[in-house]
């Protein structure tokens, strides 16, 4: 059974950790100006104050603003982040949104080729390819197509896995990841062929 409730706190976290403290506001001690008293304590008839930089007064400090200072890290268990990450892998199996292709490679990088490769697996909503090794003409022939992205095997994260629809893993990837027991869900067409013999025109 998939353990929901630890994957949503695996994505949290690493979303937490990517998280940084750009946002800064200044306080009163750390504002300009106010080192003089604007009146003196008594005998004035108006409220007693020691700085102009008061929050209260126009142009002074912030009281309770963002500062960059702040610490959004996570610590998440190595263990824990492993499990998450395998039960993503499975939940992608038991919802039956992967694709098994013998090979994702591209002869030149062109998104013609690309887009003839994608139209052959038909993969549904955001989808990441997944190679086994790095493919620099496939990575560049897929970065013009909206909800599709590239990626090997070993740079794939947890974020990766919860932000796509459907998985298209190379076979080798699918035998790593699933073992060879039990067959993937394969191209709705032809397999993918391992190189482009022909250029679109």
């Amino acid at each position: 059974m998939v353990n929901k409730i630890l994957i949503k706190q695996a994505v949290l976290a690493m979303q937490a950790n990517q998280r940084q403290s750009t946002s800064h506001t200044k306080t009163r001690g750390e504002v300009s100006g106010g080192g003089k008293k604007p009146w003196k304590q008594k005998g004035t008839g108006r409220a007693r104050v020691g700085s102009s930089r008061s929050p209260v007064w126009v142009g002074g400090g912030i009281t309770f603003g963002p500062t960059n200072s702040q610490n959004f890290k996570q610590v998440l268990p190595k263990r824990m982040a492993k499990i998450a990450k395998e039960q993503l892998w499975q939940l992608f199996k038991t919802e039956d949104r992967v694709i098994s292709v013998p090979k994702l490679h591209l002869a030149e990088p062109k998104t013609k080729l690309a887009v003839k490769m994608l139209s052959e697996i038909k993969p549904k909503g955001k989808s990441l390819l997944v190679t086994k090794n790095v493919e620099p003409e496939l990575i560049l022939a897929t970065s013009n197509i909206p909800n599709t992205d590239v990626k090997p095997l070993d740079q794939v994260s947890i974020l990766d896995l919860a932000f796509y629809r459907t998985l298209v893993l190379e076979k080798d990837c699918y035998d790593q990841i699933y073992g060879k027991s039990t067959p993937a869900k394969k191209a709705t067409k032809t397999a993918v062929k391992k190189e482009n013999d022909e250029v679109v025109s």
